[in-house]
Parts: structure tokens; C-alpha cells; sequence
């Protein structure tokens, strides 16, 4: 057989698998954190520019916020919309699922556009993927102006970055009354 040919190997069941690998490590601490932390699920992700405009959210960069016991973290996953940050959150997504950050409540994931324009078909059908084994998905369209450097919070901004500011400040409301 020719070295370039493929070459089949056992498959392995699931529950003999090892867990998913997500490109976010973990990082402990203790005592109250922020009412929000965002996790880049890679880098570029845009969580600081989420930072600048929701003041009360902070960056965990690359990393699950895992709070000591009994604390809980609240957490959005960010992603852009190219196939390496789809995949980058799907990895996340899967870290999560597997039950292994009892203390982390995942909100969901926020997918921030990589390029003006619509997503084309296989980044569509991957992002519904994702989007079914999270809690929420909020997309957020390319924004030039970020691109240029203009300041986050002095950007003319679409609308969906205020819904999303809006759906965040209601689930932090309705935990804290819960």
C-alpha cells in the first residue's frame, strides 16, 4: 500500500472514549466574581470588545471561570463565525456537556461575525449544530468600525448587541431574584 494512502483504524465506542478536549482551561477562584464572565473559546474572539460594551461582565480569556463551592460562575462562550472559532466553540460546548464544571451556569454562546455578509451554508448547518447543545446563541453581526479601531462603546452598533446586552441583564435579574 502506498505511505500516502489512508488507513482505517478500530473505532473506539463511545463510552470507551475519552472525554472531549476543549481548547479552554480552567481557572479556580474564590470569593465573588463578576455577574458575567466571558470565555474566549480562541483567541480573537472578541470577549474584550463584550467587556467594553456590558461593564458588568469581565474576561476569563481563554479559560472556564470554576469558583470555589459553593459559588457559581455565570458564563457566555464567544466565538467568531469562521470555521476554526465554530469549531473552537464546539469543542467548548462539549467540555461543558460532559459535566465536568459543576460551578460554571453556561448562559450560552455568543457568535461575532469574521466577515460582513451572510455565513455561507456549511458554517450555517455547523453553527446549528452548536447552537442545539447550548442553553442560548446570539449572533452578532460584522461591524466595520470595530475593524477600523473605533472605541466599542463609540461605535454605531446593530441592534443585536443591545439585545444581547438586554437578555443578559434580564438572566442576571432573574437569578438574583430567583
Amino acid at each position: 500500500m502506498p505511505p500516502n494512502w489512508f488507513r482505517a483504524r478500530a473505532v473506539v465506542p463511545a463510552r470507551q472514549a475519552p472525554p472531549p478536549i476543549s481548547p479552554l482551561g480552567l481557572a479556580g477562584y474564590s470569593g465573588p466574581g463578576p455577574a458575567l464572565w466571558f470565555s474566549s473559546c480562541h483567541g480573537g474572539a472578541g470577549a474584550s470588545t463584550l467587556t467594553t460594551l456590558i461593564p458588568y461582565g469581565k474576561s476569563a480569556g481563554r479559560y472556564w471561570p470554576t469558583p470555589e463551592p459553593p459559588g457559581q460562575a455565570r458564563v457566555l462562550l464567544v466565538a467568531r463565525s469562521h470555521a476554526a472559532g465554530l469549531c473552537a466553540a464546539q469543542a467548548a460546548a462539549h467540555q461543558w456537556a460532559a459535566g465536568g464544571l459543576p460551578n460554571v451556569r453556561l448562559l450560552g454562546l455568543v457568535v461575532v461575525a469574521d466577515a460582513p455578509g451572510k455565513l455561507p451554508k456549511p458554517l450555517r448547518d455547523l453553527l446549528r449544530l452548536i447552537s442545539g447543545g447550548v442553553p442560548q446563541t446570539w449572533e452578532l453581526p460584522w461591524v466595520e468600525a470595530l475593524r477600523l479601531g473605533d472605541p466599542p462603546d463609540q461605535a454605531r452598533l446593530p441592534s443585536a448587541y443591545a439585545r444581547l446586552a438586554q437578555d443578559l441583564t434580564r438572566i442576571i435579574s432573574e437569578d438574583a431574584h430567583a
